[in-house]
């Protein structure tokens, strides 16, 4: 059997009922979305978020804990930072940055998911 109809009149209502459940979906929010998950296709990246959803930090905390090189952590982070998942603010002479809260609630889920899995 085929998915698309071949009678003119029903494959004509069906093809507006596709086209009306696709506008639903902006392309922006699309392309915002896939943005995102680039972020994260990065193992750094990765690294980068968990630690700083357990607490804001400077570069050079990160560069100390995970034993990169400081511009390759600040490539890292300004590619963070370019797609909202990080932001930054200076404290004294240093730059601090922090997880955005999309960005945490996503690791938290996943997180959550893996502990489900663990236990089941």
């Amino acid at each position: 059997m085929k998915c698309c109809p071949k009678d003119d009149k029903i494959k004509k209502d069906w093809i507006e009922k596709l086209e009306s459940e696709s506008s639903n979906v902006s392309n922006d929010i699309v392309i915002e979305i896939s943005n995102f998950c680039k972020v994260f296709s990065s193992p750094l990246r990765l690294k980068i978020a968990f630690l700083l959803n357990s607490g804001d930090l400077c570069v050079c905390e990160i560069v100390s804990i995970l034993k990169e090189k400081q511009n390759l952590i600040s490539h890292n982070l300004s590619i963070m930072k370019k797609y909202r998942v990080v932001s930054s603010y200076n404290q004294s002479k240093y730059k601090y940055y922090r997880i955005e809260r999309v960005a945490s609630s996503f690791l938290g889920n996943y997180l959550k998911l893996q502990t489900d899995k663990i236990i089941l």
